[in-house]
């Protein structure tokens, strides 16, 4: 008993001496364990010395990012994927220890319970016959360029029946319409008027109020309305909306054996069953992309899907039009797949038995695997086969942000490196090539980004109040943001790139869009870091002029910098060409890559989240945030 007492002191004087040594300060929420034990919801430290050393197995216990809120009746949680998060993360890298740290900005521009409410209760016209059918075709062609939720033979047979007979349909399919007003009114506004709604959301309130009562046997008609609302949803700036209403059409989707296959024999019509697919694989992509735009889990996984993919099935001339091509959507839906799979291993801190370079690296593998496996006629430079054949520009955007998500922990760990040599060059430690090649994929990924957004812009497919384009938009400028303090050549072109898209931001913003409402106090928050962070590393640029890159020259030379990071954005046949480049071809092929810097500093701040310790004592309410807190 006496012995058992002796060792338990001697490791309570351990801990002690832990929590009392400065160097560890940072390791203040870990719990600390000898040996592993299945039964502890913690996390396992993979990092190289550790692998290589064997001489212990440290185990993490993962602190969530909660912020206290005064309007809330309890913290509210912020996960580390949203672009917002990034964006706060980025100015608290770049800000000095000594400073008061930068708080995390609400989001408060979308479309409150109490407006849609009240209009919920308030009559809603239905739209003249001409209106109406142009709400619809405005709608059709906007969504259904890249998602498959409704057939337009059936939508348009239903549209032309309720406009000669006010009184025929069922309150489903007139639901539908109403849903699809909203999405027509949404992409065609271009602004909006003075003490008007947003638009199309008395159409939404109006569609939304018709679904209030969920019917216990879920129907294919209930799930396309779910979309439309869900789809809309995001356009209101409602990302918990729209990603509950998606996981709720998986729900409803599994309950009629939408991810089964259905014998021909028990419904013969063709058309039908690949209705039944697409929608499907509609279903799993709003699901997994809503998700990880906010880092929270997919509600279906692949092991529990055996539904065939969407394929060009034969069917009736007449139907024909209901069903593009198939490769778009197989396509869309494996990006989705990977994107998910990527958010759970790389933002995901717990059960992790490798490093986040490593996963990192299996990420990068899996997109160059999708770009290999993209047919060619989903090129950007690809002919196209008609007039009216849609540019896949949306999946190759789609693209470049999954690749930015998982290479922004990197680029993030690089500034923090570099910016804690501020301002002084002396005693930074070096950053390896392997890193730096990870970080100029990220940022030709943004750069190739507004590329695209910037033509969409100039050729009139930008729409005011697209949600996707203006997020698209916003993460592209952070990351350029953030290139503009490395120091590499192009960093002057990439600080006049983000001032060039925070205006293109702030026109949307003017415009009503809330997404970019929200977006620009991130930017304007940022331009005021930026501002402050040039000032504290003016003496590294004063002294490296000739290299522009401080320490980090000894590591990668500014020819190998500039011939990894200045790829032309002109030409790119595909978003792809960004993970094509030789160094990083190199790199994938490493079965170990040199790291350790960032893995030891993903060991010290897993405690509290991806990228260091957030501040639990921050506060904020709606009117008290300004630029620069």
């Amino acid at each position: 008993y006496i012995d058992d007492l002796i060792e338990e002191n001697k490791r309570l004087k351990g801990l002690l001496d832990d929590t009392t040594n400065p160097n560890a300060s940072s390791l203040s929420a870990l719990s600390v364990s000898t040996a592993p034990s299945p039964r502890r919801d913690l996390d396992v430290l993979d990092s190289p010395d550790v692998a290589r050393n064997n001489t212990s197995n440290i185990m993490l216990e993962v602190r969530p990012w909660f912020v206290p809120s005064t309007d809330q009746q309890t913290p509210i949680l912020i996960g580390e994927v949203p672009d917002a998060s990034f964006s706060t993360r980025f100015r608290q890298a770049i800000s000095a220890p000594h400073e008061q740290p930068y708080k995390h900005i609400p989001r408060t521009a979308f479309a409150t319970d109490e407006r849609i409410a009240c209009l919920t209760e308030s009559e809603c016209a239905w739209p003249s016959p001409s209106r109406a059918r142009f709400l619809v075709e405005v709608a059709l062609r906007y969504v259904s360029r890249c998602y498959h939720i409704v057939r337009r033979s059936v939508v348009m047979d239903a549209l032309e029946h309720s406009i000669h007979n006010p009184a025929w349909g069922e309150s489903l399919i007139r639901c539908k319409l109403w849903g699809l007003f909203a999405i027509g009114e949404l992409y065609s506004a271009r602004s909006i008027a003075p003490g008007k709604d947003f638009p199309g959301l008395p159409y939404f309130a109006k569609a939304s109020r018709m679904l209030s009562v969920l019917s216990e046997r879920p129907t294919i008609d209930a799930i396309e309305i779910i979309h439309l609302l869900s789809f809309y949803s995001l356009a209101l700036n409602r990302r918990y909306t729209s990603y509950i209403l998606a996981g709720m059409a998986v729900r409803m989707a599994v309950l009629i054996g939408l991810h089964l296959n259905i014998p021909a024999a028990q419904l013969p019509d063709a058309a039908v069953r690949e209705h039944r697919n697409r929608l499907w694989a509609t279903t799993c992509i709003f699901d997994r992309m809503w998700a990880s735009k906010l880092g929270q889990p997919a509600a279906i996984g692949d092991r529990d899907i055996m539904v065939d993919p969407p394929s060009n099935a034969s069917v009736d001339a007449a139907v024909a039009g209901d069903f593009g091509d198939c490769a778009y959507y197989i396509a869309s839906s494996r990006l989705a797949s990977i994107t998910s799979t990527m958010v759970r291993c790389i933002y995901n801190t717990r059960d992790q038995s490798t490093t986040l370079s490593s996963r990192v690296q299996q990420t990068l593998k899996d997109l160059r695997e999708w770009v290999q496996e993209l047919p060619s006629h989903l090129h950007l430079d690809a002919a196209p086969h008609s007039e009216a054949a849609y540019k896949p520009t949306p999946l190759h955007l789609s693209f470049n942000q999954s690749a930015i998500l998982a290479t922004r922990p990197i680029l993030l760990h690089v500034l923090k490196t570099h910016a804690a040599a501020w301002p002084a060059p002396a005693g930074a430690m070096p950053v390896p090539a392997s890193a730096m090649t990870i970080v100029a994929a990220c940022v030709r990924c943004a750069r190739h980004s507004l590329h695209l957004l910037t033509e969409c812009w100039i050729d009139g497919s930008f729409a005011t109040f697209d949600y996707f384009y203006t997020s698209y938009l916003f993460s592209a400028l952070t990351v350029l943001a953030v290139s503009s303090l490395l120091d590499g050549p192009d960093a002057a072109a990439d600080r006049e790139q983000f001032d060039s898209a925070s205006g293109l931001l702030a026109q949307l913003a003017d415009g009503g869009n809330f997404a970019a409402k929200e977006d620009m106090k991130h930017v304007d928050a940022m331009k005021a870091a930026v501002t402050a962070a040039a000032s504290k590393k003016r003496g590294v640029v004063g002294l490296e002029a000739t290299t522009g890159l401080g320490d980090f020259a000894g590591v990668m030379s500014p020819a190998a910098w500039a011939s990894s990071t200045t790829t032309a954005v002109q030409g790119m046949a595909t978003a792809g060409m960004a993970l094509t480049e030789p160094s990083l071809q190199e790199l994938l092929a490493e079965p170990f890559l040199d790291m350790q810097f960032i893995d030891a500093s993903v060991y010290d701040d897993y405690s509290q989240g991806l990228y260091w310790p957030d501040f639990s004592t921050e506060n904020w309410t709606p009117e008290t945030w300004v630029p620069g807190s």
